[in-house]
């Protein structure tokens, strides 16, 4: 009899203990068709659905951004550069206008990063860059989250080709276009569009942020990043802030990554 009265009491717990990577690929998963007024006018909804600071900011200001580096009336034109064999080679940063023999006009460069939160992720890219002014950027992220009853998984994979506007000696801007892909039960490709920035202040250091907005169904996966990085020639170690918005739900947490130049 204390068995079944324990297993009323917890029947209900179960029953709406739904995971965060559970309820993200149900709103990724949503299309104009299946969704329900029900679910629009709920305030817990309506709550979970509130723009956070990062997406305020940069929905704001990244098209205005990108338009005006394109067109370089923010900083200037295009001069021609080249690539370091790594950061901080002589005292530049990842470009350079002081040409030599070991300077490069291709670059390939890899990475990983694990993200320590409620929901872990590990995720690994790759950037090549068959001329100065051009990176084909790749990757993958997948999460997981143990719950009570199981676990859960969610694979996010983008490509998107950039394009290098500002190459100067400590610092670079870029933004590109591509495409999502996001599996598990949700199954959808979207597009996507992103804005970076590096910064190489002081050797052996440099700051990344970045920003990627990717449209799934009738919502999106908007990914923020922000890291510092340890430059060791050719390696890059790396610790900062990852903020996840996947559909309704928000992962953020603490990473540490490595990545190699060749």
């Amino acid at each position: 009899m204390k068995h079944k009265l324990l297993l009323l009491f917890f029947i209900p717990y179960l029953s709406f203990s739904q995971s965060t990577l559970g309820k993200a690929k149900e709103s990724l998963s949503k299309s104009s068709k299946s969704v329900s007024t029900t679910t629009r006018s709920s305030n817990s909804s309506s709550e979970d659905d509130d723009p956070s600071f990062f997406e305020l900011f940069f929905e704001s200001f990244v098209l205005e951004l990108a338009y005006y580096t394109t067109l370089g009336v923010a900083f200037g034109s295009a001069d021609y550069t080249e690539i370091n064999p790594y950061p901080y080679y002589n005292g530049d940063g990842e470009y350079t206008r002081d040409f030599h023999d070991d300077t490069q006009s291709v670059n390939f460069k890899i990475g990983a990063n694990y993200l320590a939160s409620r929901v872990n992720g590990l995720e690994f890219n790759a950037v090549f860059k068959p001329l100065p002014i051009i990176g084909l950027e790749f990757s993958h992220v997948n999460f997981s989250e143990k719950t009570l009853l199981n676990s859960e998984s969610l694979p996010i994979s983008s490509f998107n080709v950039n394009y290098y506007r500002v190459r100067e000696d400590h610092f670079s801007l870029w933004w590109g276009i591509g495409g999502t892909y996001v599996g598990d039960s949700v199954d959808t490709w979207g597009f996507s569009y992103n804005l970076g920035l590096d910064v190489y202040p002081v050797k052996p250091i440099s700051l990344h942020v970045g920003w990627k907005q990717s449209f799934i169904n009738d919502d999106k996966v908007n990914v923020f990043k922000s890291q510092v990085k340890y430059h060791i020639r050719k390696t890059a170690l790396y610790t900062g802030y990852h903020n996840f918005r996947l559909g309704s739900e928000t992962v953020s947490g603490l990473v540490l990554g490595v990545e190699y130049t060749f």
